[in-house]
């Protein structure tokens, strides 16, 4: 007897159990007949029973649920599917890893490998987003996400660059300086692309480590061949940390591998101004000069004060000698000196004839020069 009602006990409590069970497939059925309302009341009350709480397919249920209405809301522009649960794609995500955490003999693997294509690009189009907004820090929880995703064991391709990239974007632009580094670091060992390697030497002086920083900047010169971006961010910390020799030598070894940029030219001769050595400047800004088409005013502006200094110099020199016939000699030199500041500082005019620095720049000239006509016309100008 005893035997008897035991069997009935283990009988009512299978059946028990089935029932339960039988709910969570129920739940399937509500999905696909787009009741989420009531299919998350179901798969809640299977969360909580002791008898569905450990089964696989009930968390499957729940992320197959909070993806299927997600997707079905912003494809219907309704917020009420994508809001279903609070943070329902990150819900699904856990849901489907409780699962496959449960599910030891792997029986639904393979349909959540499935679904994690399509949740990975749920996540990636959530960042957009969030980073179109400029809620930098949700753009970066969702990309990390998309990332968990693709990079899973149930998935076969690989992650995409690109959403490496913003997901970097998104670290970066959330100041998390840690998280954009591990990122950024990863693209600037692959080459990805310069502007990359460049937010990584940012990063990293945000981070307080300058040296890092020289060390991804040097490494990028040579990795993307000196392009112009990396070498003239290199040149400018080098210049404004008083290293204009080493800036100078990778101007050069630029010029080397595209000695048809004009910008490294350029560069090198505003340097060479800084440093007073205003025939090499004089040099290597014609030389842009000559090899570009867009004329831009301040190269022209840049010669033209070259030669003035030489000019300013050597009147310095002239009201030293004592001579007259000597002093005639040097004051011819900078006069001439003058003259051709003013050809390359009018060409500059003409195309920019707004510039306050040139206009005073020629006013000064024509009244050493004692261009009185001239000099008149630049007085209106400046008043």
């Amino acid at each position: 007897m005893k035997r008897s009602l035991f069997l009935i006990f283990l009988f009512c409590l299978a059946v028990s159990a089935s029932g339960q069970k039988s709910r969570v497939m129920a739940v399937m059925q509500m999905i696909d007949s787009k009741k989420y309302t009531e299919a998350k009341e179901a798969i809640e009350l299977a969360v909580w029973n002791d008898r569905t709480s450990n089964w696989h397919r009930t968390y499957y249920a729940k992320g197959l649920l909070c993806q299927t209405a997600y997707e079905d809301g912003v494809e219907k522009k309704d917020t009420k599917k994508t809001n279903l649960y609070e943070d329902q794609l990150y819900v699904a995500y856990d849901s489907y890893e409780k699962a496959l955490e449960l599910d030891v003999r792997e029986r639904i693997h393979h349909a959540i490998s499935q679904k994690y294509y399509h949740l990975s690009n749920d996540f990636r189009k959530l960042g957009q987003e969030h980073y179109s907004k400029k809620e930098y820090e949700e753009a970066l929880r969702a990309f990390e996400h998309a990332l968990l995703v693709i990079n899973s064991k149930l998935v076969t391709v690989s992650a995409d660059t690109n959403l490496v990239y913003n997901t970097a974007m998104a670290a970066y632009e959330s100041e998390n300086w840690e998280k954009a580094i591990g990122f950024l670091s990863g693209l600037h060992g692959d080459k990805y692309d310069p502007n990359a390697s460049l937010l990584l030497v940012q990063a990293h002086l945000q981070n307080g480590d300058t040296l890092q920083a020289e060390t991804i900047l040097i490494e990028g010169v040579k990795l993307y061949e000196y392009s112009q971006p990396v070498v003239m961010y290199l040149v400018d910390r080098l210049t404004s940390t008083d290293r204009k020799d080493q800036a100078i030598k990778i101007l050069n070894e630029a010029i080397e591998t595209h000695p048809d940029n004009f910008r490294f030219y350029w560069a090198r001769g505003l340097i060479y101004r800084r440093m007073d050595n205003y025939e090499e400047a004089i040099k290597s800004l014609k030389a842009a000069a000559e090899l570009t088409t867009e004329k831009p005013p301040e190269l022209y502006y840049h010669v033209g004060v070259c030669y003035y200094n030489i000019g300013i110099d050597l009147r310095e020199n002239a009201l030293q000698i004592s001579k007259n016939d000597q002093y005639l000699v040097v004051r011819n030199q900078y006069l001439a000196q003058f003259r051709e500041a003013v050809t390359w500082l009018e060409i500059s005019y003409e195309l920019d004839p707004n510039s306050e620095e040139t206009i005073q720049k020629l006013y000064q000239l024509y009244y050493q020069l004692k261009m009185r006509e001239k000099q008149e016309t630049f007085e209106k100008l400046m008043q």
